[in-house]
């Protein structure tokens, strides 16, 4: 005789298997959430309309957009499921790990030493080199790039970043802070890191060269790897094909950026022109890009940002073969 709690415990297991059967059966999303910032490829993508419709046309749609200020809460709603992809510097990607959150980086933009992004003190600071800030108030956004890039140039002039008091702001409230005196300096990226200096006034403090390429990484939940791969090397060929468009056209980038900013054209003709022929790419996760992903991780963990070891490979999805 079956009893009462076997006949529920029965009941309970063809529900369970029910509601799994309902979930195979259950089609794939064809939807994309793009998280974008105010530059890069997503926000090119965003501003043309033609990267959403090519993606329509292959049966992938409608394509919707969310804006952020920084990588850190792009990652965190990648995480919480409300982007499916986006564009970030390198250092989210190892905050992401170390915290063990389901992502992976799926393409990548290198670009040579640090390139659109630097260090700014007001323009009535006496300060002229980085090592004359050991002791100082240094802003930056907690998890971005910024904070990679001034953790290896403290290292290389003998300083970490226990050697300076740091102010965690995010890019807006930082600007304002460096503006009114409340911090000594600001480590901040592009179009902020313009913004300030046409503005405000500010003066680039230059940084130490590093060894280490500056790696814009697209990121993706592990559910978008896993369930919908297809969907997502489509996705991508797609971006590279807009990169292409973009760097052939930077005249309608720049007056997309101007509008977006407020920063004149001609300013940012300069800004744009740091990065000579690479200002955009989408390109496949290769070897080279991973190691340096990895001498990234290696040093937020030596500098003590990150409380364990990550190894970056894990992280890293190389089954994208572009097809131009």
């Amino acid at each position: 005789m079956i009893t009462r709690r076997e006949s529920l415990a029965l009941l309970g297991g063809t529900a369970a298997a029910l509601a799994l059967a309902g979930c195979a059966n259950k089609p794939a999303r064809k939807d994309v959430i793009f998280a974008t910032q105010k530059n890069g490829v997503p926000f090119l993508a965003e501003t043309r309309g033609e990267f959403a419709a090519r993606l329509e046309k292959r049966g992938i749609g409608p394509v919707k957009w969310v804006e952020f200020a920084s990588g850190p809460p792009l990652i965190e709603a990648i995480r919480a499921g409300a982007v499916d992809i986006g564009l970030v510097g390198n250092t989210p990607v190892v905050y992401a790990q170390s915290a063990g959150t389901d992502l992976f980086y799926v393409a990548a933009q290198s670009v040579p030493g640090l390139v659109g992004s630097g260090l700014l003190v007001p323009a009535k600071s006496r300060v002229t080199t980085l090592a004359q800030l050991k002791g100082k108030r240094i802003a930056y956004t907690k998890g971005s790039s910024s904070e990679f890039e001034l953790a290896a140039a403290l290292k290389q002039v003998g300083l970490g970043l226990g050697d300076i008091t740091v102010a965690n702001l995010a890019p807006g409230d930082a600007q304002t802070a460096l503006a009114n005196g409340s911090v000594d300096a600001w480590a901040i990226w592009d179009p902020f890191f313009t913004l300030a200096q046409v503005r405000g006034g500010a003066r680039e403090v230059p940084l130490p060269i590093s060894d280490i390429n500056t790696v814009a990484f697209y990121v993706v939940s592990g559910a978008f790897v896993r369930e919908r791969a297809e969907i997502l090397q489509t996705t991508l060929d797609e971006l590279r094909t807009e990169a292409a468009w973009g760097n052939a056209h930077r005249t309608y980038y720049r007056d997309q950026v101007a509008k977006a900013t407020r920063l004149p054209p001609q300013v940012l003709d300069g800004m744009l022109g740091r990065y000579k022929d690479f200002l955009f790419a989408v390109d496949p996760v290769t070897p080279a890009i991973i190691a340096n992903q990895q001498k990234v991780s290696d040093y937020l963990f030596e500098a003590r940002v990150i409380p364990k070891k990550v190894d970056a490979s894990k992280a890293a999805w190389t089954d994208w073969k572009p097809v131009t």
